[in-house]
């Protein structure tokens, strides 16, 4: 048991603190000051740690929030979409091969239009074969979920609570990613809110819930008649929860002092007109790497989906970048880039950036300074869209860790 760990949330902080916790301890207390009513998630390393953690604060009693135990990762979802469309604040968390399991449940709270909320903790799928360490699942099947996207241990505990207050008032199911063993398993410093900050920065509102007061019909078949207008409704839904989310980030930043956004840039009007662009963790390491290389810049997403294409192209323009480094720690293995790219590119098209994709740090692999300095140099000598786009970086045993150079 993570007794000793968890235990600042084992009482209400009446005053911010700063504390020293790993990413999933960290969540787990973001998650607790939010008062859920139902936590409900099945085991799978590298998450285990948020609802092992959750567990002690409902365990010790000052949670009191009804902790369910199930089967596997598909009656998680199960169980927890159920319990919040019939009201509940609901939080769950998976990764991997879990999230795989959940993929039957995953589309019905975003046709229910439900609050829900998750943690990712990101880690390879089993393919060529098990590991346990990180790379980019979520990026790899899309449901309709909104997702955020974090690099630190502050980010991750300051994403857990904007993701129950983004839910609620997108009535869209919210993920909350950090990169699997080096942000769940990293201890880091980091501020935690009062109760009171957060439980009025997350106030619990009234909703559509089936209820036997109010009967409905939830979950039965939709004929051909009524299904694509039900999907083009979700799709007018969806129009307006970057707004939200923005909305909420600013609201955080009033409240916390540290402000997000969706898309983030550094030393953007650098000399190359050349940037990194990538999510999590990595952002940090490229950041220290610009300490020596003034010549790029960095554009940083945080928020993954709904994508802010719009924000990008903006930014983009603004620095009138001519180059984009794509670093991301997924593949698709269809002859075409993978996920990050692909909105990227589908983002700057109609600006004429130019851009290649580097896959790097699947299943855990190291990214360095070596693996920034290979990209680099590739990129000079890049003029145009022509040709292969993507390349697996990092490589052992090949030429400057990249393929065909």
């Amino acid at each position: 048991m993570s007794v000793e760990p968890m235990s600042p949330f084992f009482r209400e902080i009446t005053e911010r603190k700063q504390l020293n916790m790993t990413g999933n301890y960290a969540v787990a207390g973001a998650v607790s000051q939010t008062d859920p009513d139902v936590i409900c998630a099945f085991p799978i390393t590298p998450q285990t740690q948020s609802v092992e953690g959750l567990s002690d604060v409902v365990n010790h009693g000052f949670l009191k929030s009804a902790f369910v135990n199930v089967e596997s990762e598909l009656a998680a979802i199960s169980y927890s979409t159920a319990a919040c469309a019939a009201g509940a604040r609901t939080f769950t968390a998976t990764a991997s091969q879990g999230y795989l399991l959940m993929c039957e449940g995953l589309p019905m709270p975003v046709g229910w239009r439900l609050p829900l909320t998750m943690l990712i903790s990101a880690r390879a799928f089993n393919s060529p074969n098990l590991s346990i360490w990180n790379s980019w699942e979520y990026t790899l099947m899309d449901f309709g979920w909104n997702a955020i996207v974090s690099e630190n241990v502050q980010e991750t505990y300051d994403a857990a609570i904007m993701a129950s207050k983004i839910a609620e008032d997108s009535l869209f199911p919210t993920m909350f990613v950090h990169d699997g063993f080096i942000i769940s398993h990293s201890a880091q410093n980091f501020e935690a809110l009062t109760h009171a900050e957060v439980m009025k920065f997350t106030p619990k509102k009234n909703r559509h819930i089936f209820s036997p007061d109010n009967p409905g019909t939830w979950g039965s078949i939709v004929t051909p008649t009524f299904f694509m207008e039900g999907r083009r409704g979700l799709d007018k839904a969806k129009e307006g929860v970057l707004g939200i989310m923005s909305k909420t980030y600013k609201e955080y930043g009033k409240l916390s002092g540290r402000h997000y956004d969706h898309v983030e840039g550094f030393n953007l009007d650098a000399p190359s007109k050349t940037a990194f662009i990538t999510m999590g963790s990595m952002c940090g390491n490229i950041i220290s790497w610009m300490e020596d290389n003034k010549d790029y810049g960095l554009i940083k997403i945080r928020t993954w989906r709904p994508f802010p294409y719009e924000e990008l192209q903006k930014m983009i323009e603004k620095h009138n970048i001519e180059k984009l480094i794509v670093l991301e720690k997924d593949d698709s293995l269809n002859n075409i880039l993978p996920p990050l790219a692909t909105a990227i590119a589908t983002a700057t098209y109609p600006l004429g950036t130019i851009l290649r994709a580097f896959v790097v740090g699947l299943g855990g692999r190291d990214v360095t300074k070596d693996e920034f300095n290979a990209a680099a140099k590739k990129m000079e000598k890049v003029k145009d869209m022509k040709g292969r786009l993507y390349y697996y970086l990092g490589v052992r045993e090949t030429k400057d860790k990249l393929e065909e150079i």
